[in-house]
């Protein structure tokens, strides 16, 4: 039942009335308010909420009162006008909107432009899933090659499309019951098919034999020289082409580093300005070699201003893109002419950036330097893009330590228990967190991954200083394998994990949760020795137990909102069928 309810200020005195009620009257329904000044009419405003059943009166616009429905502007509910409304409302960058309305003009309103936001023909697990099969089938350009799209870009536009409609879901009053978004299923992280061209990575990791042949195909000096410092620092366009003068240094004889402040920055139609880096640990510095920095020198770097762009266009202003591109695809063309590079490699500029982790990762060094060096916010950022280079740079790693300390590996190889300098080190750090023991090698990593526990999740938290024969007798002991193959290199990853559930059901089908928020979406900070961490989009499980009176439980999590809430609907969906079996199976065992 709704209610109306006195609004007071300070002094006590009712300003106003307010009418209360649950949407549709459910008991953990969302809560709906509309204001009176007076309070007979909050009154009948109240018994027509009733009337019809807890839902807004038909005809009454909120903040409004009854409007005639033939002086609605109905077009405001066309998907292209509420589609540019919603991202124009929102509170982000400029350059954000930008990107998202060009995609709602590329790839949604072909398709949805002109239907109804309400209207749940147009709006269905139906035509939201032909337009995806649609989307597979698009091709897209990706530098200089013509592909399908990509599942990650579907996923992007999808994502879009679910905000959009998302919002016509909780407005005030509600336009739609549902988003038929949470009920799409998207292609998986690997489905790019099974041609050369499609199963092929996006980035293109080029060897340093491969850069050095594009590098002399460029014809200007200075090109040659931005491709090498850009390939030797792993800086970003915007953020190389930002260099002044004065953050190429020498802090001490024979040490030489580029400090990045900054990185050029566009609003649309608007000119392009200054402003920070990408994140907060874009602001970084750079260590160079002394090659690179005599080369920089011989370009002038010595005669400029403190101020002055290093690498500069014309009239000492930006470089642009587009003016270079031209000059980058010439010489990638001429290094194919001369097999400097492969036929198949299209490289980009930004792929000197991956080719320059690549480079880092074959020769054993960290993903947690890799991730400092490029400004990487999290370390799953450098993780998820370039943990697969890991495998072979593991390997590389141990020749490197072979040849610092001088030993010839035998043909038949160590194993990792046994590779060179790990045998040397005696002690594993264990940081003790709650009910997990993490060992490390390095006591820093060790102590830094506590704080940051401590900070996040509270509790006593302590390092532990261990012999290395004592910890694998213990992790033994406790049935952990792995031995010392267990104690981490570096320190752990993190990442941003939504869930739902778990919700419980009864044989009757009767629902239970958890705990009050048990059905509601939810995000932490994970890391990657608890169980809920994952890589994936979307994880769910449904849990059966047998026995009279069990029930089954339904969950999901993974790294995507709108997957994982499609994934919390399948699982409930699935547990309330593996209820109803426990109910017809003697004994209340489910058979699947």
């Amino acid at each position: 039942m709704a209610s109306v309810v006195p609004r007071k200020n300070k002094a006590g005195e009712i300003t106003s009335y307010q009418v209360k009620w649950r949407l549709g009257g459910g008991a953990k329904a969302d809560w709906q308010t509309e204001r009176f000044d007076d309070e007979d009419a909050a009154t009948v405003f109240k018994d027509a909420v009733d009337d019809n059943g807890q839902q807004w009166p038909p005809g009454w616009v909120k903040g409004r009162g009854y409007i005639d429905p033939a002086a609605v502007d109905e077009t405001r509910y066309r998907f292209d006008r509420w589609a540019r409304a919603s991202l124009e409302n929102r509170t982000a960058s400029e350059n954000y909107k930008d990107q998202r309305l060009r995609a709602v003009e590329m790839y949604l309103n072909p398709t949805f432009g002109n239907c109804d936001i309400r209207s749940t023909e147009h709006f269905s697990k139906a035509t939201v899933g032909a337009w995806v099969n649609q989307m597979l089938k698009t091709k897209v350009k990706r530098g200089a090659k013509v592909k399908l799209m990509a599942p990650e870009t579907l996923r992007g536009l999808h994502g879009l499309l679910s905000s959009i409609l998302q919002e016509a879901v909780v407005t005030e009053p509600p336009l739609r019951d549902r988003n038929p978004c949470d009920l799409t299923r998207l292609p998986s992280n690997d489905d790019h098919g099974t041609g050369d061209d499609e199963a092929t990575d996006e980035m293109e990791f080029m060897t340093p034999q491969e850069v050095a042949g594009l590098v002399s195909c460029f014809s200007r000096a200075r090109d040659r020289v931005m491709v090498r410092t850009a390939y030797g620092s792993g800086l970003r366009w915007g953020e190389i082409t930002a260099l002044a003068a004065r953050h190429v240094r020498s802090p001490r004889p024979g040490q030489y580093e580029i400090r990045v402040t900054r990185a050029w920055k566009r609003v649309s139609g608007k000119p392009w300005f200054l402003g920070p880096p990408k994140s907060k640990a874009g602001r970084r510095t750079v260590e160079i070699t002394p090659g690179l920095w005599r080369e920089l020198e011989e370009v002038g770097l010595g005669d400029l201003g403190l101020d002055d762009l290093v690498f500069q266009g014309r009239k000492d202003e930006r470089i642009r893109y587009g003016t270079f591109y031209e000059r980058w695809l010439a010489a990638v063309s001429q290094a194919k002419a001369l097999g400097l590079l492969p036929e198949w490699k299209y490289p980009t500029f930004h792929d000197l950036r991956h080719s320059h982790v690549a480079a880092l990762l074959s020769d054993g060094h960290s993903l947690t330097y890799v991730q400092r060096r490029l400004g990487h916010e999290s370390i799953k950022t450098t993780s998820d893009r370039y943990g697969h280079l890991l495998e072979t740079a593991h390997v590389a790693a141990l020749a490197t330590i072979d040849r610092v300390m001088g030993v010839t590996s035998s043909a038949g190889g160590a194993g990792a228990d046994d590779a060179p300098g790990r045998c040397m080190r005696r002690r594993v750090h264990v940081a003790v967190l709650g009910e997990f023991h993490v060992p490390f090698w390095s006591q820093d990593d060790a102590e830094e991954t506590a704080e940051r526990w401590a900070r996040e999740r509270g509790g006593s938290v302590h390092v532990e200083k261990v012999a290395v024969d004592d910890w694998i007798a213990s992790a033994r002991a406790a049935g952990v394998d792995g031995g010392a193959k267990a104690v981490r290199e570096d320190a752990p990853g993190r990442a941003w994990v939504w869930e739902m559930g778990p919700v419980e059901y009864a044989a009757d089908g009767s629902e239970v949760l958890a705990t009050s928020d048990a059905a509601d979406l939810r995000g932490a900070w994970r890391w990657d020795f608890e169980g809920v961490f994952t890589e994936e989009p979307s994880q769910q499980v449904v849990d059966q137990s047998g026995g009279i009176g069990a029930r089954t439980a339904a969950r999901a999590w993974g790294r995507d909102e709108d997957a994982v809430r499609a994934a919390f609907a399948q699982a409930r969906v699935e547990a309330l069928r593996v209820a109803g079996l426990k109910a017809s199976v003697p004994g209340g065992a489910a058979t699947t």
